[in-house]
């Protein structure tokens, strides 16, 4: 059996051949194509199966993201790299057995309700609503802040449902926040992070491609009248909070290519913000990690790539309008690949690594006046 009707679910069984099975992505509201899936399968007999999608570019490089405990953990199918990008098998141990499919390693709201859940007892952690949803559900906005820091940084990820893997590394800053060590303490005494894990939280929960979206997505929403709840609740808490810096988790296409397999930041045009992202970027390259490297060398200019005014045809991103803004100093977009920076596979704990150096990157580059230089 094959379903998705489970959270985050989308898949399209298109034929089932005895251990053969055709799949799709369902699109639903998004223009063109996109390769989000994730969807829960019952094995009748211990064997292997074959999954092949119909359309090319549904598979990433190390196969799907598996997880044999309802999503609690994560580990991909393949260790090695892959050129397949459409099918994959699996080799059941037993009759029964239940495994969570998806193109990465999922994060949804059981996730971040469990992180919350591990924290609860620590006083600098406050979790509340942004809003709600189109469809009515809490929209959670989470705070780390103690005392009166001089600084404010405000995170979103999630702006692309599909986009799982930013939000693991947007937890790994918060955790990096929160951490009863010296660096964190320090951290705190300095900065307040304010965090939306869920922009587009109805997509993430029922497992839209959020991509494209018609006739926009949230991440081109940044702009009067404005069709989300939550891009607008957004735009108000920038307003209110005054942050010093806005940071936008993304992921780009699933594999391939000159920009998807690397951790890169995005130009704006705003000769102000080019400024600022090569400060920054100096700062997180100098934090970098061996579990997820970093490299200044690999951000993508305005004008290069697919990083050009047809990209933003449809509407303003968070970074435009925050950039826009006399009080914030920085405002910025980072891509976080599915699988790969470069020759090294991440996976969750990776990405919570990533998030540390982030951190580490952001209290160097607000709090020195020497970029990568020196603490």
């Amino acid at each position: 059996m094959i379903t998705n009707q489970i959270p985050g679910g989308n898949i399209e069984v298109v034929s089932v051949n005895g251990r053969d099975i055709e799949l799709d992505v369902e699109l639903r509201d998004t223009a063109g194509d996109w390769f989000y899936w994730s969807f829960k399968a019952v094995f009748p007999a211990a064997g292997r199966y074959h999954f092949r999608f119909t359309r090319d570019n549904k598979v990433g490089t190390h196969g799907p993201a598996a997880s044999l405990d309802g999503g609690r953990s994560w580990r991909w199918l393949y260790r090695g790299y892959r050129d397949n990008a459409r099918e994959f098998d699996y080799d059941c141990a037993e009759a029964g057995e239940e495994v969570l499919f998806c193109m990465g390693m999922q994060y949804l709201q059981r996730d971040l309700e469990a992180f919350l859940a591990e924290f609860a007892g620590n006083p600098a952690l406050r979790s509340g609503t942004l809003c709600r949803s189109r469809k009515g559900r809490d929209v959670e906005l989470v705070a780390v802040r103690e005392g009166a820091p001089e600084h404010t940084v405000l995170l979103a990820s999630r702006h692309h449902a599909g986009e799982m893997m930013a939000t693991h590394a947007l937890e790994g800053i918060l955790r990096a926040a929160l951490a009863d060590t010296e660096s964190g303490r320090v951290f705190r005494d300095k900065i307040a992070v304010y965090a939306v894990p869920f922009v587009d939280k109805d997509g993430v929960e029922e497992g839209d491609q959020g991509k494209n979206r018609l006739p926009h997505d949230h991440a081109r929403d940044y702009q009067e009248p404005g069709l989300y709840p939550e891009t607008a609740a957004l735009r108000k808490l920038i307003d209110r909070l005054r942050p010093d810096f806005v940071l936008d988790l993304h992921c780009p296409w699933i594999r391939g290519g000159d920009t998807n397999e690397i951790t890169y930041m995005v130009g704006t045009g705003n000769a102000r913000m080019d400024r600022e992202m090569d400060r920054f970027a100096e700062c997180l390259e100098a934090e970098r990690t061996p579990e997820a490297p970093y490299f200044k060398q690999d951000n993508v200019p305005f004008g290069t790539s697919w990083n050009t005014e047809k990209n933003y045809t449809q509407g303003n991103t968070i970074k435009h309008y925050a950039a826009a803004l006399p009080f914030v100093r920085c405002a910025q977009t980072l891509e976080i690949p599915f699988a790969n920076f470069r020759e090294v596979t991440v996976d969750r704990s990776s990405m919570l690594a990533y998030g540390g150096s982030i951190a580490r990157a952001l209290y160097r580059y607000l709090t020195t006046g020497d970029g990568g230089a020196g603490r």
